[in-house]
């Protein structure tokens, strides 16, 4: 049996808008509700938001100076980016300087970056293959 990444967890200062966010911007279904816990998949992989209940938290390093990101592949790059933006989420490239931001109907590169309510950077594609390995198949 292979080793299988089967779950993530975060926690969310707000709960209802970053399960907005991943599930009605991004697309993940919300699978269970329990103590608190929000459980969205893609099919294949778990994603558990927590609502944060602890002290205040410092502001989370976004950008190109990010210590965690996630990457998502959606079915088309442009609807996504147009959802976000109406959602009043700003879209943006990672440059040489930090944040450049796109327009959603000028995504050249074939990705955007976008940050979730508790400024988690999220590296969106179309591409099948733009992460190496997310192609291969367990052994």
């Amino acid at each position: 049996m292979a080793t299988t990444l089967v779950h993530i967890g975060v926690r969310a200062t707000d709960i209802a808008k970053t399960i907005r966010f991943w599930r009605d911007g991004l697309g993940l279904r919300l699978v269970q509700v329990r103590d608190q816990c929000y459980d969205l998949t893609d099919g294949y992989h778990n994603f558990r938001v927590f609502q944060h209940n602890g002290p205040s938290r410092p502001a989370h390093v976004s950008g190109m100076l990010d210590y965690l990101h996630v990457g998502i592949r959606v079915p088309n790059l442009e609807v996504t980016a147009q959802r976000l933006t109406e959602m009043g989420y700003e879209i943006f490239s990672d440059g040489l300087n930090g944040k450049e931001p796109l327009a959603p109907d000028n995504l050249e590169e074939g990705a955007f970056k976008v940050e979730d309510p508790d400024g988690i950077t999220v590296d969106i594609t179309a591409s099948d293959d733009q992460w190496p390995g997310t192609g291969l198949m367990a052994t």
